[in-house]
């Protein structure tokens, strides 16, 4: 399957997944004020974060690995290693007193690598249906 939408520039979609990777990292191990979700009910905002950070990491990490001939490999990249990347973040909270080591947190990465790579998945559908 051929994919119209591979990058262009070596460079752009590495840095792309560097600075989310990066920015992950940072809010992992920083303090951060209010984080504790208030009762009441709803989806703690800890949770959509590692959701929502996981979701973008996922595909920028398969699209960064895409020639112009999409293959699995790139895909399973992303997927895999984005959740790697969620379990040992997950590892490196664990000394910091003010940070806790979840299994539940990894779950929920893992949820949202899927989630980015599925959307990935339906947008290079789309545009190699198109093209």
């Amino acid at each position: 399957m051929r994919s119209p939408i591979a990058p262009t520039s070596a460079h752009t979609p590495w840095f792309a997944v560097a600075l989310v990777a990066g920015a992950i990292l940072v809010l992992s191990v920083i303090p951060i004020p209010g984080s504790v979700p208030e009762e009441g009910g709803g989806v703690p905002t800890s949770v959509l974060f590692h959701f929502l950070g996981y979701a973008t990491m996922a595909p920028l990490l398969a699209f960064s690995s895409l020639t112009r001939e999409l293959r699995v490999r790139p895909i399973a990249t992303g997927l895999l290693g984005t959740s790697a990347y969620g379990v040992l973040i997950e590892c490196l909270q664990h000394p910091i007193p003010y940070r806790s080591f979840s299994y539940l947190d990894m779950l929920v990465n893992g949820a949202g690598a899927t989630a980015g790579t599925v959307v990935l998945l339906c947008v290079l559908s789309l545009s190699d249906d198109r093209g």
